[in-house]
């Protein structure tokens, strides 16, 4: 465990989630939850000398599965932005199938079916702010990784907490992505507007706007090879192609680049079904 700022805090789950504990006086705020219900008392008792009382709010940052299956057990209440209601609906019976199939690979943990997952009890549409105490918890909806994704801002600390919109090293989450927004996401992130800020990504810990920089420079790669391919209705085996172009952008080893085609090409799969395409690249 990390202490960043006064109170504020990040840890690793054992799903590789860089996880934050935000501590005040009227109770602890965690961004993204610890994966089972002995992970959350490790939690609590790790940190008992720090957090007063226990979790008052669980903010989710998107609706990637690990997320979802880790969210309950956590007896506090949880917010995500509304999006995660029409992605549930809309994410494909064999993507909801094949994230099962993906977390298992990636994880040494085994996961029980997404019966796990809570709704949460606090929804928001474009932004929302929480007051504990004196901090102002600011939560932004930034839908360019995800439909659903959320930046956690703590603007006296100078921190956000960005969820997947920036990793390193690592293939990015594409199925449920608006490349475009993502972009633009990305260009703010890096802008003035964050400057002097820690930044928090959920799977490479504490980056610089360089590497924000370098992210978002990857995901313009990514949109210039698939954007066509949407043009002329491809059919998924062209989209398929585009994965060790992608891949080669990273310094990978045997296992790290079985991981990143394997999420590369479940990522691609569940973004083509939901472009209401089959197989051969016809509207459904």
């Amino acid at each position: 465990m990390q202490e960043i700022a006064p109170n504020i805090f990040i840890d690793n789950n054992s799903l590789g989630l860089v996880t934050g504990i935000i501590r005040t006086e009227k109770g602890t705020v965690l961004v993204d939850p610890p994966l089972r219900h002995d992970e959350v008392k490790s939690w609590r008792s790790g940190t008992a000398r720090l957090v007063t009382g226990d979790a008052r709010y669980l903010i989710c940052l998107d609706t990637n599965y690990d997320r979802l299956v880790s969210s309950k057990g956590t007896e506090c209440t949880t917010i995500m932005q509304e999006n995660f209601m029409a992605a549930s609906k809309q994410r494909p019976t064999s993507s909801r199938m094949s994230e099962d199939t993906y977390l298992h690979a990636e994880s040494h943990d085994l996961l029980g079916g997404s019966n796990r997952w809570m709704p949460p009890e606090i929804v928001y549409s474009k932004d929302l702010q929480l007051y504990m105490d004196d901090l102002e918890i600011r939560l932004e909806h930034h839908a360019g990784s995800n439909h659903a994704a959320t930046w956690v801002i703590l603007p006296k600390a100078k921190i956000v907490f960005v969820g997947d919109a920036v990793l390193t090293d690592q293939a990015p989450f594409l199925a449920y992505a608006d490349l475009g927004a993502w972009h633009e996401d990305l260009k703010l992130l890096a802008s003035r507007a964050y400057k002097g800020y820690q930044i928090v990504s959920a799977r490479s810990g504490l980056v610089d706007q360089d590497q924000v920089r370098v992210m978002s420079k990857l995901i313009g790669f990514i949109q210039g090879l698939l954007e066509p391919l949407n043009e002329k209705d491809a059919d998924l085996e062209a989209y398929y192609d585009v994965i060790p172009r992608i891949l080669r952008k990273f310094e990978l080893n045997g296992s790290q680049h079985e991981i990143s085609f394997n999420r590369l090409r479940w990522g691609i799969t569940t973004y083509y079904e939901l472009l209401g395409k089959d197989a051969k690249g016809e509207q459904k």
